[in-house]
């Protein structure tokens, strides 16, 4: 199975290698082009959806434009939602298989303060700050914020991956969903 993802951060990357073996899929390919997500550095509730959407939305483009082949493109976003009054990191994941169907997966969400929240809202990296901390200047593409709120237990490209293993989900037990809303509507 031929993937290109809509990012070269290695994490991302590893985080669909979590996701597929984790699923049992083994016999993979995963092709990395940098593409804009047309949303700001940190975004914030429906920006992060829109940005996985729009890298994704990007490939395909680059693809057509560079005669690629892919089986599935898949594209990351993380990012800062604010549900009443809490706050959370989520990542969203788009998946675009060769027939050109999109499915969506969503992370757990890992709950942050309101400081943080609105720190990030004035576009201050929470990033910059745990750099200080830890006196390096990688954790973003390594551990990444939600990797140093929890101990390394939910390292960025480990979290990542349940917003991959979602949008499978939806992909590959489509009958299902579709079984579940026929029988909805026939009531």
């Amino acid at each position: 199975m031929k993937i290109i993802l809509g990012s070269k951060n290695k994490s991302k990357k590893e985080a669909i290698a979590i996701a597929l073996n984790s699923l049992n899929i083994g016999d993979y390919e995963i092709e990395v082009v940098e593409v804009s997500s047309h949303v700001s550095s940190k975004p914030l509730n429906n920006e992060i959806l829109f940005g996985a959407h729009n890298r994704n939305q990007e490939v395909i483009k680059y693809c057509f434009q560079n005669n690629l082949n892919y089986d599935l493109l898949i594209s990351i976003e993380g990012g800062y939602e604010q549900v009443g009054d809490f706050y959370f990191i989520v990542t969203y994941a788009s998946i675009i298989d060769k027939e050109g169907n999109e499915f969506i997966g969503k992370s757990q969400g890992l709950q942050i303060s309101k400081t943080m929240f609105e720190w990030v809202k004035e576009g201050k990296s929470l990033n910059t700050v745990i750099e200080e901390i830890l006196n390096t200047k990688e954790n973003k593409k390594e551990n990444g914020i939600s990797g140093y709120l929890t101990n390394g237990y939910y390292y960025r490209s480990y979290f990542d991956s349940s917003a991959i293993i979602s949008a499978f989900q939806i992909m590959n037990n489509n009958t299902n969903y579709k079984r579940l809303e026929k029988k909805i509507n026939n009531k």
